[in-house]
């Protein structure tokens, strides 16, 4: 029997290296898998506690990435794509030159008895025909 290292996912051989570097291995699982999920190294916790016999061996003579899952952990960020531009303020149509068109003829109306003439709406009502 030849003394390969232990294959593992790339993501538990990357928590593995770096439990490696905070802490001294034991062959002690439950305390090993405890201190992996103390740090948040949780990969490397589950895959201990699946691959105990494995661990042993491999704590003796090492692990390794498998060939096809050796990419880190932290990958490029993408390049930010350009914001889509918006209109915010709606902005009116251009008002067209014309003639101006004539009020309509009002008969007069009877005053309320606050004397506030046909009363606010009307009087809001005749300050936008005016000006708009």
């Amino acid at each position: 029997m030849s003394r390969e290292k232990i294959k593992v996912p790339g993501n538990v051989y990357e928590e593995l290296v770096a439990l490696e570097r905070e802490i001294h291995f034991t062959l002690d699982t439950q305390d090993t898998v405890r201190r992996a999920e103390d740090r948040g190294y949780m990969a490397a916790a589950n895959w201990i506690r699946q691959n105990e016999n494995a661990y042993k061996v491999g704590f003796s003579w090492g692990f390794e990435p498998e060939a096809e899952a050796q990419h880190s952990m932290i990958q490029d960020v993408p390049e930010r794509a350009d914001p889509v531009q918006r209109r915010t303020v709606s902005h009116p149509p251009p008002i067209q030159a014309s003639r101006p068109q004539p009020q309509p003829t009002r008969s007069p109306q009877k005053k309320s008895s606050s004397g506030s003439g046909n009363g606010i709406i009307a009087g809001i009502k005749n300050w936008i025909n005016k000006y708009f």
